[in-house]
């Protein structure tokens, strides 16, 4: 097992460990139900300790390709084949392609930008190969309007909920493009185009059309919940946006129905229209 990758930077043990477990799942080593090998037997296998194999498991999970763990029980391949799997796992499969285009409709870049990280991540240490070009689209809520939600239960007027949700936007969906931008800058991918733009409005679902293939359909829901760390110190009671699993189409799959098709083609549609003709770019400076 390689223990760097050119320009002498170590690669993190874990990581060498979750690249080769990734690699025989994929090539069908271990089919959906299968159990991994005990994690005693993978320490010896690998040589390391357990916290380095919890950490390999840990990744491959986030990734979609090993279940949820259980006390006592080796961990397990997931059945890949469900459409519930977390957005990283599209992700990962996503960069596989020689390009990858991206357009995307949510309430903030979270997820999606650590999932584009750990793919950055492994392109800069070499342990995957880059794409040709990358084309990220993201439509967010705009940072000037005022938005119905999240906003505190006793207080709708009150601007602290808001204005958390316009710091979270601006953080992720900065990292976002500075996480991407790095590729092309270290001469990695030859053409990189990422464009973030804000609507005057919230999502009711979020959307990912993954190279012109794929689309992600998520829902959010109102949910009250504590919003902690302010600067003041306070604990506020909020009503705010969650989401759950994502719901996941393929055109390319044989079994793609003229239904699949119309509904992918009216999503894509939607999308087009508000990013011409509605969207403006987002200035993720923070201004508070």
């Amino acid at each position: 097992m390689p223990s760097d990758q050119g320009g002498g930077e170590e690669l993190p043990q874990y990581r060498s460990v979750a690249d080769d477990l990734r690699s025989q799942i994929l090539e069908g080593r271990w089919s959906a139900g299968d159990a991994l090998p005990k994690q005693h037997q993978l320490q010896r296998r690998y040589g390391v300790g357990r916290g380095t194999i919890q950490s390999a498991q840990q990744m491959l999970r986030e990734e979609g390709l090993l279940e949820e763990g259980a006390p006592g029980r080796a961990a397990r391949v997931a059945n890949r084949t469900t459409n519930l799997q977390p957005l990283a796992h599209h992700i990962t499969r996503a960069f596989a392609a020689r390009h990858v285009t991206l357009d995307v409709w949510s309430l903030t870049t979270e997820q999606l930008s650590k999932a584009v990280q750990n793919q950055v991540e492994a392109i800069m240490e070499g342990r995957r190969r880059p794409p040709e070009s990358i084309t990220v689209r993201v439509l967010l809520p705009d940072l000037v309007t005022s938005h119905p939600y999240p906003r505190h239960v006793d207080d709708p007027a009150d601007p602290r909920p808001l204005q958390r949700l316009r710091h979270v936007i601006r953080t992720y969906a900065g990292a976002l493009e500075h996480s991407l931008t790095l590729l092309a800058e270290r001469g990695l991918v030859e053409h990189v185009s990422v464009a973030i733009r804000g609507l005057p409005t919230i999502p009711g679902e979020k959307r990912y059309l993954i190279n012109g293939t794929e689309m992600l359909t998520g829902y959010y829901w109102l949910e009250r919940g504590q919003m902690q760390n302010n600067p003041d110190g306070a604990s506020l009671d909020v009503l705010e946006l969650r989401s759950g699993d994502l719901f996941a189409s393929s055109l390319a799959a044989e079994s793609a129905s003229a239904l699949e098709r119309a509904r992918f083609e009216q999503v894509r549609r939607w999308f087009e229209s508000r990013w011409d003709q509605v969207a403006l770019p987002l200035t993720l400076g923070d201004q508070g």
